[in-house]
């Protein structure tokens, strides 16, 4: 299982319109609202790494309200960071 953070920007004022819309894809685990130049980050679960992409791609960017996206996945290898020094 992969992880993927997505923080995603929102036009003024639709904040809620794309919130309803993250509750409806099923790979959100969370939703997360801040206040700041990012407006949400949402943590993402998926198999593989690609399935997070086409998550990103075919259900999260074309919701009502979203401006832009950036993705962030985490790396297993970094899971054994402290093993390695």
């Amino acid at each position: 299982m992969v992880k993927g953070y997505v923080l995603v920007s929102v036009a003024p004022g639709r904040e809620m319109e794309a919130f309803r819309g993250f509750r409806k894809v099923k790979a959100i685990k969370e939703s997360v609202p801040l206040l700041g130049d990012i407006d949400f980050i949402l943590i993402i679960e998926a198999k593989e790494p690609n399935d997070i992409a086409r998550t990103v791609i075919k259900h999260i960017r074309p919701i009502p309200g979203v401006v832009s996206t950036k993705t962030l996945v985490q790396d297993d290898f970094l899971k054994h960071f402290e093993e390695l020094a």
